[in-house]
């Protein structure tokens, strides 16, 4: 008989002995027509497998009792305390019980198969444009909280039928209310003027039914109303500057300027107009950032597959891809962005929402300098083609495309100067 070890199973502890450990290997099997054996791929270890012998003799014969109810009850993992691989994590597969109440001797052979060693975490990474639209929603919310805030403020208790008082959007402010102080009367007169100006700012501009403002439920006082307006004005200006969008620095430049000359106008309501502003080009910005993902991964996919079949056949389409943006062109809009949050912030640190923008941008951005290859820069001096350049620098061929998006080539066969190559 093998020798006798001292182990425990969730703490109860027994005598046993080792009867046999199985180690197998998952290997996957890949065969093919008119060739012998099999392409072989290591998939890693199975479970592991451990069968044990515990004895309960004599005096710890009744703690083979309190083993099995154990056993029986406990619906998680065992902690198995092995003699010779120490703690184990698993389940009890199979129990095998063998006593003698004359001789106050038992034996029980234990199947334990081991549990996954450390936590499987599969990592899906949220997407940038949904997380920044998710903000914005929340942002709305707390600007309009922000803006309410303020009126209290600066009026005190004259603000109450300014913030309770439903208003209809399309009729003056004025009328509606009743019973303002001098100082409550001329606010709302700026905030009517304010208003008016916003809806007449691009109105020829007709937002998409399915545009994001149009899925927030605004409230219908004052604050809701003035908050909507800005925002619908706001999304009426990244609509105008659309067509720039595949150049983000470009749009992004465009987008703030265009929205600074309706913040000096309104030097009241600057605040909340710098703010909204700030909100809206982290979402364009994300929207940018998802759809140069989307054609990145597509130009990687395209890029592997050979363009000709070994029977010479055309595999994939020969059209250009779509470019992609470069990691200086993603860091520099990034810094554009940032910075008007940043502004944001500094006119109300209370708004998490802001914050929450910045870091799913940057959070972003970092994971895809992460996926990236390392980019250098080279000087060709005589013209070679593109699918050359890709060899001396130890590139596939099959690269070349993706040199296209990262370098503004117009003739791929005559290439001098400097081009950006990546590090493999």
């Amino acid at each position: 008989m093998a020798g006798r070890f001292g182990a425990s199973i969730d703490g109860i502890p027994f005598e046993c002995e080792t009867i046999e450990d199985s180690f197998e290997k998952a290997i996957a099997r890949y065969e093919f027509p008119y060739r012998d054996g099999a392409l072989l791929e290591d998939m890693g270890q199975k479970a592991r497998v451990a069968r044990i012998r515990c004895y309960f003799l004599n005096e710890s014969y009744e703690s083979h009792k309190t083993l099995l109810n154990h056993l029986e009850n406990t619906g998680g993992d065992y902690e198995l305390t092995h003699p010779m691989y120490g703690l184990l994590k698993g389940q009890i597969e199979a129990v095998v019980v063998r006593h003698d109440e004359r001789e106050e001797t038992a034996e029980i052979d234990l199947t334990f198969v081991e549990q996954l060693r450390g936590t499987l975490e599969v990592q899906q990474r949220p997407s940038v444009d949904g997380e920044t639209e998710e903000a914005f929603q929340e942002g709305q919310d707390e600007l309009t909280e922000s803006l309410s805030e303020d009126i209290s403020e600066e009026l005190g208790a004259d603000a109450g039928p300014i913030l309770q008082e439903t208003l209809d959007p399309d009729l003056p402010f004025l009328e509606q209310f009743n019973d303002l102080s001098a100082d409550a009367r001329e606010y709302v007169k700026q905030a009517d003027s304010y208003v008016r100006s916003l809806k007449a700012t691009l109105n020829e501009i007709t937002a998409p039914a399915n545009s994001l403002v149009s899925t927030i439920n605004y409230a219908t006082n004052l604050p809701g109303i003035v908050i909507g307006s800005l925002a619908g004005t706001v999304e009426r200006y990244a609509i105008l500057y659309g067509s720039l969008i595949t150049a983000p620095t470009r749009f992004l430049d465009s987008f703030l300027s265009g929205i600074g000359e309706l913040e000096d106008a309104f030097g009241l309501f600057g605040k909340y107009t710098k703010i909204a502003k700030a909100q809206r080009a982290a979402v364009e910005l994300g929207n940018a950032l998802k759809a140069d993902q989307v054609a990145s991964q597509a130009q990687r996919r395209a890029a592997s597959v050979r363009t000709f079949s070994p029977l010479g056949r055309l595999q994939k389409s020969l059209a250009p891809m779509e470019a992609v943006l470069t990691v200086p062109e993603i860091e520099a809009a990034l810094a554009i962005a940032r910075e008007s949050l940043q502004e944001a912030v500094e006119l109300d640190r209370t708004m998490q929402s802001i914050k929450s923008l910045a870091a799913i941008l940057t959070d972003h951005v970092v994971e895809i300098k992460k996926e990236l290859p390392a980019i250098m820069q080279v000087c060709i001096d005589n013209a070679l083609p593109l699918h050359l350049v890709c060899l001396r620098y130890g590139l596939s061929y099959q690269d070349a495309e993706l040199l296209m998006g990262i370098n503004q080539i117009r003739r791929p066969n005559f290439v001098t100067g400097e081009v950006n190559v990546y590090v493999r």
